[in-house]
């Protein structure tokens, strides 16, 4: 008795503890995040709607969750209903220097109405250039 009693009350303590640790963050599939901004990265909210003249908007909630500065470069990607990229300088790739714990809103409008979607790609401003990549400037 004594055993099972101990086993529910050890059990009960470790679902309260659980219960207390932070939640895993959503996956959000609009967003590619390289391995070293993964690391410091904290995603809020990736909200998106329509801005006026009917244009698609979209944006990344973020905070640097690390104790020292961090640069992180970033792109927005537009594509139409085919699946294809649209030029333009909507899409050109920026630097924004994050300060440990500061909270950062980015967030852009399509360069035109036949922005369907978008994909939001943010990088240390170390990460090697790979093809997702290309076009940062070092």
């Amino acid at each position: 008795m004594k055993k099972t009693l101990t086993g529910l009350l050890l059990t009960a303590g470790l679902l309260a503890g659980c219960q207390t640790q932070p939640q895993q963050p959503v996956d959000w599939p609009q967003l590619t995040i390289g391995p070293k901004a993964r690391s410091y990265l904290q995603i809020e909210a990736v909200p998106e709607g329509i801005a006026s003249g009917n244009l698609l908007r979209a944006g990344v909630r973020l905070y640097n969750r690390s104790q020292s500065e961090q640069t992180l470069r970033y792109r927005f990607s537009w594509t139409d209903a085919n699946g294809f990229e649209l030029p333009g300088m909507a899409s050109r790739w920026e630097q924004r220097v994050l300060r440990p714990g500061e909270p950062v809103a980015l967030d852009r409008v399509a360069p035109g109405p036949a922005a369907t979607s978008y994909r939001i790609y943010l990088f240390d401003i170390n990460t090697g250039t790979a093809t997702h990549t290309q076009g940062i400037e070092q």
